[in-house]
């Protein structure tokens, strides 16, 4: 299996996956002057009559900003990587085990000498299976960053001490894609789903008790939190849309026998066109598009030119990395012989998302 690896040749803050890890936190153009009408409106409650609209608003505003401030920090540890220099020296591989430590509340990997301790979450997985981890680090405190092959993900760890005994190394058959416990982890999170249809009528419900409580007496700061709060259900229909397609791509897997793996190339990135690429089907070659691309599966792709398909349904394929936990869908497109990329329509181009830095 060949899997995306960081390259270990060049300081890490200048490997391409490495890049897409630190990728940009910042808000986009459009949340960040949603951001500002929420603030000015927070600070404009203060200075109206505490009718129940305003009330309601301030109340609403705060968690909303809250929310705002939260973001950012799930990237925080890269950051910090980065900042502190942890970075700037190049990945190393190392030959590495998985400790046996099922009493302690952390994962703790042995590599080369070094006993590392963290919370590493799907990675330990793979460490045992290929039997090697790549490191950054240890500093002068101890600190550390890992990855593993097949995975977008880095994780902070810190060095440990102490005796522990190895976990033998277990052969993982390519088999069945619905029989990979980490693609059946990606099937089985149907709470994705339910939690997409209660935050819908959550926000549904929120906008319309800030409408009725800001018209009678009017609460003007109430009817703009309204507005705020129902924006995001214009995306709705096309999220709807996009979680049908999931669906399919996951009954798809279900069906299928094995994995098949397919040459494809990729376009390169342009800002207002799909993650595609020409993709060597069984078929024939075709148009591959991407249309929600999950970036653990996009990365392994972009690094092997190497397509696994996890199940197929008419023109919809279920797209996969073998033992790793992501799932996607990919649409296969009739005109096979573009050669330049797959523009987006007018109107979606309006609104679409940043390139994710592949190379």
């Amino acid at each position: 299996m060949n899997y995306l690896e960081p390259r270990t040749d060049v300081p890490a803050i200048d490997d391409w996956s490495t890049r897409l890890i630190l990728r940009d936190t910042r808000l986009p153009a459009e949340q960040r002057i949603h951001s500002l009408i929420a603030v000015l409106t927070f600070v404009v409650c203060f200075f109206l009559p505490m009718t129940p609209g305003n009330v309601a608003a301030l109340v609403v505003l705060a968690f909303l900003l809250l929310m705002t401030v939260v973001g950012p920090l799930i990237g925080m540890a890269g950051t910090r990587a980065k900042r502190s220099g942890l970075l700037d020296g190049p990945w190393r591989r190392l030959p590495a085990a998985v400790a046996e430590n099922d009493d302690e509340p952390w994962d703790v990997l042995l590599a080369d000498g070094l006993v590392l301790k963290g919370s590493f979450h799907d990675l330990p997985d793979m460490v045992l299976d290929r039997g090697e981890v790549f490191v950054c680090g240890p500093d002068a405190e101890g600190r550390a960053m890992i990855r593993a092959a097949g995975f977008t993900a880095m994780r902070p760890a810190e060095v440990g001490t102490g005796e522990y005994r190895a976990k033998e190394r277990l052969d993982r058959p390519l088999g069945r894609p619905r029989d990979d416990p980490a693609v059946r982890q990606v099937i089985n999170a149907t709470w994705v789903f339910k939690t997409t249809w209660v935050m819908f009528v959550v926000t549904l419900v929120v906008a319309g008790v800030l409408v009725a409580l800001s018209v009678s007496p009017l609460a003007p700061t109430g009817l703009v939190t309204a507005a705020l709060v129902a924006l995001p259900l214009l995306d709705f229909p096309m999220l709807l849309a996009s979680m049908r397609r999931q669906r399919r791509a996951e009954r798809a897997v279900e069906h299928a026998e094995c994995w098949t793996p397919v040459p494809i190339r990729l376009f390169p990135e342009k800002a207002g066109h799909h993650v595609a690429g020409i993709a060597e089907l069984p078929g024939g070659p075709a148009l591959v598009r991407f249309p929600a691309p999950v970036l653990d599966v996009v990365a392994n792709i972009a690094a092997t030119s190497v397509m696994w398909i996890a199940g197929r349904h008419e023109n919809l394929i279920a797209v996969g990395v073998p033992h790793v936990n992501a799932l996607t869908y990919a649409v296969v497109r009739p005109d096979g012989a573009a050669q330049d990329g797959d523009p987006m329509p007018w109107f979606r181009r309006l609104r679409s998302r940043k390139p994710l830095g592949l190379p």
